[in-house]
């Protein structure tokens, strides 16, 4: 029954295939009707009922396999995803907490650097009122009592006029030492706080300090001041004096420099001022890439603590050039 049944499945696959044959290849009519005459008619009509039969449950068996097979597919890939979903959304969160630390820390940094340019601040302040105060109390007490104390001298060596010469002598360079004294004492006290910044302004004191720079050092130093106004504030006084004293004092130490120009001048909203030499120079990127000079710091430190820019130029052998530019704020200083 089985063999039978084999056999009979075999031939008429064999016929619907040698069918489909004919029709694939568009065979006539006529050697379709002759091939099928070859076969009892019932069996024909029984092949054509299970091919017409038998092909949409092919057919459906086929496309339900496809469908378990894209199924099995998807639900592989939806594992997948899944899977590769929990891993980026781990990565997310790792990057989002590092990103929320570097944040912090970044802001951390940011309070730590305002407060460190208040506290520069402060100090700069406390520094410069410290030095007027010592300054003061050099031209006001102590140059006082050694003018007093020459003028006491003075009236001893006339009293010791039948004293011997050699006494005399010694009172009169007693009382030379005494005025020697008196001249360091006030030059101290100018280089601490000069008065002359708080009583005449920018412009007269930055003359006075180009031509005590050039009697002292011997090098050529001129200074030019073009359209400054009459009052500005103190902390922008202070901050060009003081820039352009740390420069003279670095032209003396390292720049064997000929000549010198200091030139303070109105430019746009603030205050210009340029101290350039023809000395030997340096390396810029060099002394960027270290920690050097704290006078060039104490220097970028001032300017900015008034929203200034501070601007160092130099080749070596060609000399040097700082710009520093502050806005300068009209009223009394």
């Amino acid at each position: 029954m089985l063999v039978s049944r084999t056999r009979t499945g075999f031939l008429v696959g064999s016929i619907a295939t040698l069918m489909a044959g004919l029709l694939v290849l568009h065979l006539s009519a006529e050697i379709a009707t002759s091939f099928l005459l070859l076969f009892p008619q019932q069996i024909v009509i029984r092949v054509v009922t299970v091919v017409l039969i038998g092909l949409p449950i092919w057919y459906l068996l086929q496309r339900r396999e496809r469908e378990e097979e894209i199924q099995q597919r998807d639900e592989g890939w939806a594992a997948h995803l899944h899977a590769r979903s929990e891993e980026l959304l781990a990565v997310n969160n790792a990057l989002v907490s590092e990103v929320s630390k570097r944040i912090d820390t970044e802001q951390s940094l940011e309070a730590n650097r305002r407060d460190l340019r208040l506290l520069a601040s402060q100090l700069l302040r406390l520094q410069e009122e410290e030095r007027r105060r010592i300054s003061r109390d050099l031209h006001d007490d102590i140059n006082q009592r050694l003018a007093l104390l020459s003028i006491d001298i003075e009236m001893l060596e006339q009293q010791l006029s039948d004293a011997p010469v050699r006494t005399v002598s010694t009172v009169r360079a007693i009382q030379d030492r005494i005025v020697e004294l008196s001249e360091n004492v006030r030059r101290l006290a100018y280089q601490f706080h000069p008065s002359i910044l708080d009583d005449l302004g920018v412009s007269i004191a930055l003359r006075r300090l180009v031509d005590d720079f050039q009697a002292r050092t011997g090098i050529d130093a001129r200074f030019i001041c073009k359209d400054v106004p009459n009052h500005v504030a103190k902390d922008v006084v202070t901050c060009l004096y003081r820039v352009a004293q740390e420069g003279l004092a670095n032209i003396s130490r390292h720049a064997k420099a000929k000549n010198i120009r200091v030139e303070l001048r109105r430019v746009r909203d603030g205050l210009q001022l340029t101290v350039s030499d023809d000395g030997v120079g340096f390396d810029v990127n060099e002394y960027d890439g270290r920690r050097g000079s704290l006078g060039l710091l104490s220097m970028r430190e001032r300017v900015s603590l008034v929203a200034g820019t501070l601007e160092i130029r130099s080749t070596p052998g060609e000399g040097t050039r700082v710009c520093a530019w502050v806005p300068f704020k009209q009223g009394r200083a």
